[in-house]
């Protein structure tokens, strides 16, 4: 099996470096200005499981024939790629964050070739090539036609083989939608209190991060989503087991980075003004981040 991961930043490095421990071909497609710094073509991920992962792997800046791709860019940065996956005909692995990412791939490639790993696992971007393992939770994936097919199921044998647990669901627009509502709630509160995951569980800011959630997973009941698990405790399970971790919207304002706030609370406050719903606390986080976001 060939694979070609799109992106190396955090979760991009986390599993091109992982994955690169099982028997499959990896490449990593960057931009030219990024394979100028990795011209070695030595990736590493640190404190997996108390260990320092260094792989080197193939670098490439121009898509090959992979049987799988993982998509591991940011959301903002999805749309200067749908010519370049339309013109591949591989499967395609999604792991952005936000809902946007899913509606918006679904429509222009199609549900056919999408598929979307949604995860817990808690990694930070060192530099290009260069992330640490800060934390593990679920993973789920599944394809957007909500058939689990052979090249499907031959992907997450990998992906279990490389380290992940990993989990095929039918619907994996719920868990989406489940990854969506805790990162709304988790990620403005924290970037904007600059404070890693494990500080959400001061009562002043864990009040804020309860607020959100209910609002974000009442407009997601109100629009029929079924979500698979409850997310107020999956988000004091991740305050939990990534405590020390801080959310890549943290990441993102303290490098001078685009937050993914459009794509996350954006969407959802999109969804909840198109079905005459309220999205208040969201829409005040999008306000908080756009006004310390360069």
């Amino acid at each position: 099996m060939k694979i070609t991961v799109i992106g190396p930043g955090a979760i991009g490095t986390l599993l091109a470096a992982l994955l690169s421990n099982t028997n499959v071909e990896i490449s990593l497609l960057v931009k030219p200005k990024h394979k100028e710094l990795l011209r070695d073509g030595k990736i590493v991920l640190d404190n997996f499981k108390g260990r320092r992962l260094e792989k080197k792997i193939k670098i490439i800046t121009k898509l090959d024939d992979p049987d799988w791709i993982i998509l591991a860019v940011k959301s903002y940065d999805v749309d200067n790629l749908i010519e370049l996956l339309r013109n591949s005909n591989a499967p395609i692995l999604c792991c952005q964050n936000g809902i946007k990412t899913y509606l918006q791939l679904t429509e222009k490639i199609g549900k056919d070739r999408i598929a979307y790993m949604v995860t817990g696992i808690g990694s930070s971007k060192i530099e290009t090539g260069e992330a640490e393992f800060r934390g593990s939770g679920f993973t789920f994936i599944g394809e957007a036609s909500g058939v689990a097919s052979p090249r499907l199921i031959n992907l997450s044998e990998v992906i279990k083989k490389s380290g992940i647990t990993c989990e095929i669901v039918d619907d994996v627009l719920s868990y989406v939608w489940l990854k969506t509502i805790i990162n709304s709630s988790i990620n403005p509160v924290a970037a904007h209190a600059k404070v890693s995951n494990g500080e959400l569980k001061k009562p002043e800011l864990n009040k804020i991060v309860h607020k959100i959630c209910m609002e974000s997973t009442m407009i997601s009941t109100e629009i029929g989503i079924d979500l698979p698990l409850e997310p107020w405790s999956e988000i004091e399970k991740i305050i939990r087991n990534t405590a020390e971790n801080k959310c890549s919207m943290l990441q993102d304002l303290e490098n001078g980075r685009q937050t993914e706030i459009d794509a996350i609370n954006g969407e959802i406050v999109r969804i909840a003004d198109c079905n005459g719903l309220d999205a208040i606390y969201n829409k005040e986080f999008i306000e908080k981040i756009k006004s310390v976001s360069n």
